[in-house]
C-alpha cells in the first residue's frame, strides 16, 4: 500500500518532490516509532537473543522499503530535471 502512494503520477515536479519527501519523512519516523515500541516491551531475564527493537525495526524497514526507493529515484528525477 505505502509503495503505491509513493508511485501517484503527479504532473507538478514540486509536488513530487513534495510527496518524496513526504514518503520518506513517514517511513523514518515508521521504522523509529517500532524500534522505540518494541524497546519499551518487557523481556524476560533469560533472553539473550537478538534486541526486539532492533528487529521490528529491520521488518518495518523491510516493509517500506519498496517505497522508500520509489521516493528516492522520484526525487533524484526532480532533480535532475532542472
Amino acid at each position: 500500500m505505502w509503495l503505491l502512494v509513493a508511485l501517484i503520477p503527479l504532473r507538478s515536479p514540486s509536488a513530487r518532490k513534495g510527496l518524496g519527501a513526504f514518503v520518506l519523512s513517514v517511513s523514518v519516523l515508521a521504522v523509529v516509532g517500532a524500534g522505540v515500541l518494541a524497546d519499551q516491551d518487557e523481556k524476560s531475564p533469560d533472553y539473550t537473543g537478538t534486541s526486539p527493537a532492533v528487529l521490528a525495526m529491520f521488518a518495518v524497514g523491510l516493509m517500506v522499503a519498496p517505497a522508500v526507493i520509489a521516493a528516492i529515484v522520484r526525487l533524484a528525477r526532480v532533480s535532475g530535471a532542472r
